[in-house]
């Protein structure tokens, strides 16, 4: 997944997103949302990321870009908006930042999910387009989720099991091996 003006998630700063919206708009890995949002439209767009390439939600923050910070939203809201309204529970993570001034935004994490398709608590699914997160409609797309989660269970089955094991003779003394267990998607 790209990252926010090239900064590692561990090290994003207030600043790096203020540098971020100079040039950077919506698009298929950013939206902007401002803090009066409902819960709603947070899990769609945490169902569309989930189910597309994953991205970044900038809660606090206008679709013109400006930041006018959250108030009505806090970090155990999102997590327990998140947790109840998508199934199955999406891998995420948020950020809280916050400027001199006080003005505190959410900066919202979204991979893309290895068990799509991803659904909101009333059925909905939807899929990041662009700079929109549009309802999927066509039963085509929900085979291409269907056949997505297929294909991860199928690399990590590939990665974990071994074939059989055969000796012409003898089972060797000194047989020893490992299993590399770091990478679990390619």
């Amino acid at each position: 997944m790209v990252n926010i003006n090239n900064k590692n998630w561990d090290q994003l700063s207030f600043s790096d997103v203020e540098a971020f919206l100079i040039d950077g708009e919506e698009n298929t890995f950013f939206e902007f949302k401002e803090d009066r949002e409902p819960n709603e439209k947070l899990t769609k767009e945490i169902v569309a990321f989930s189910n597309t390439y994953g991205g970044y939600v900038l809660l606090g923050v206008s679709d013109n870009k400006s930041i006018g910070g959250c108030t009505a939203w806090n970090e155990q809201r999102i997590h327990t908006t998140i947790h109840d309204s998508v199934l199955p529970t999406p891998i995420f993570d948020v950020k809280t930042l916050t400027r001199a001034d006080g003005i505190t935004i959410y900066v919202i994490k979204v991979e893309e999910g290895p068990m799509p398709p991803y659904i909101t608590s009333k059925g909905q699914i939807y899929e990041r387009l662009s700079s929109g997160s549009f309802p999927v409609k066509d039963s085509g797309q929900l085979t291409l989720f269907y056949n997505k989660r297929t294909d991860a269970i199928s690399r990590i089955r590939n990665k974990i099991e071994l074939p059989e094991l055969t000796f012409p003779n003898q089972f060797p003394n000194n047989f020893c091996g490992y299993i590399d267990m770091t990478v679990l998607y390619d």
